[in-house]
This record gives structure tokens, C-alpha cells and sequence, in this order.
């Protein structure tokens, strides 16, 4: 009898030993390389530089903006004082990149902000703007942030209309623009080139005042 139970005994030590073994296995297996979440690459951009290359250009244009009237309906002459504003002008920004650029395809280039030309002073040479601008290939604005105000002292003849309307001069420039995108564990560096436009600045506020007949 004692020997059948030693036996028994025996034999559940044994299969538990291996049901034990059996688990720690299981527990110690290595992962499959597939279920390892890799981070993804982090890139930086670096070394923008613009410059105006053969066939970029400066252009100017006049832009209209609100006015405003003033009548005198009397007999004599009257006087108004009316506030002269340039407000509501807004800063373009927009890249176009050049067709021979090659990215990693998980890049997105708008998750990227750079500082644009800005202010030109001739002689192809800009200064470059505090705020920054996504590197999209669909224009972007901010506002301007010119400032200007005054009031203007306008007489009336009798029985008259003054039309009163601002105007200002609009500087956009096209120029060419070069960088690095820069893999930041492997160092491997990806160029960008293309072309930027926008608006470089506003000047030459006009305030002009036109003499009707009521």
C-alpha cells in the first residue's frame, strides 16, 4: 500500500515539474520582431535659404481698398474729420517644390514652419519674416499688421459729396528657395528646391478725394 502511494506520488511531482517547466517556457518565449512597435524616424529642417534666380522677379501692383463719403447738404461750407485707415491687409506665403524632389514618404512638409522674405530693399536682397509659415504648397496668411492711422480734415462745399477711397502699393515677389530635410538618427539628408511667392510688403499708402455735385 505505502509503495502504491510513494508510486502515485512520485508520478504527480513529475507531471507537475513539467507543467511548471511547460509554463516558464511559454512565459520566456521572445517576442515576434512584427508585434515591436518601431518609432517612427524624426526629421529636422535645416539651411533654408532663398535667393532670386534667373526669371524670378518683384512685382507691384495698386490695391483699392474700402472708402468711405462725406456730404454737406446746407448752404455753406462744412467741415468733417474723417479717420484714414489701412487696416485688414494680410502677408501671403506659398512654395511650390520642384518636381525632382524626393521625400520619405511619411514626410509632410506642412507639419514644418519656416520664417519668408520679407521687406525688399532692391539689389535682390529681403530681410526675413518674425512669424512663421507652413512649408505648404497652398497659400497661406496672416495678417499684416499695418498699422497706419490718421484723420483727415476734409472740407465740403455746399450741396457736394466727397468720395473718399485708400489705396496702397503691393510688392510680391517670386524667388527661388533651397534646404535639408535631415533624418535625425541616420544623418541622411534629403534637398529641397523650389520656388516661393508671396507678398513681401505693403507701402505708399494714398488717401484720394473726389468732388461730386448732390
Amino acid at each position: 500500500m505505502n509503495n502504491q502511494r510513494q508510486r502515485a506520488l512520485s508520478a504527480h511531482v513529475a507531471w507537475l515539474g513539467l507543467f511548471v517547466a511547460a509554463l516558464l517556457s511559454a512565459c520566456s518565449k521572445p517576442e515576434s520582431v512584427d508585434s515591436v512597435a518601431l518609432a517612427p524616424d524624426q526629421y529636422v529642417l535645416k539651411d533654408i535659404r532663398y535667393f532670386v534666380a534667373p526669371g524670378d522677379r518683384v512685382d507691384t501692383t495698386t490695391l483699392q481698398l474700402k472708402g468711405s463719403s462725406v456730404q454737406n447738404t446746407g448752404s455753406v461750407l462744412a467741415t468733417r474729420q474723417v479717420e484714414e485707415s489701412f487696416g485688414g491687409l494680410v502677408k501671403t506665403s506659398q512654395f511650390t517644390l520642384d518636381p525632382t524632389t524626393q521625400l520619405p514618404q511619411e514626410v509632410d512638409l506642412n507639419q514644418y514652419a519656416v520664417s519668408v522674405p520679407e521687406h525688399w530693399y532692391g539689389n535682390n536682397r529681403f530681410d526675413r519674416s518674425i512669424d512663421t509659415y507652413p512649408l505648404s504648397t497652398i497659400e497661406q496668411q496672416k495678417p499684416y499688421g499695418f498699422g497706419q492711422k490718421s484723420t483727415l480734415t476734409v472740407n465740403i462745399p455746399p450741396r457736394s459729396k466727397i468720395d473718399i477711397s485708400h489705396q496702397i502699393t503691393v510688392y510680391r515677389l517670386t524667388c527661388s528657395f533651397e534646404g535639408n530635410l535631415e533624418n535625425v538618427t541616420t544623418g541622411q539628408r534629403y534637398q529641397l528646391k523650389g520656388n516661393w511667392a508671396g507678398i513681401l510688403q505693403y507701402a505708399n499708402p494714398t488717401t484720394l478725394l473726389k468732388e461730386s455735385t448732390l
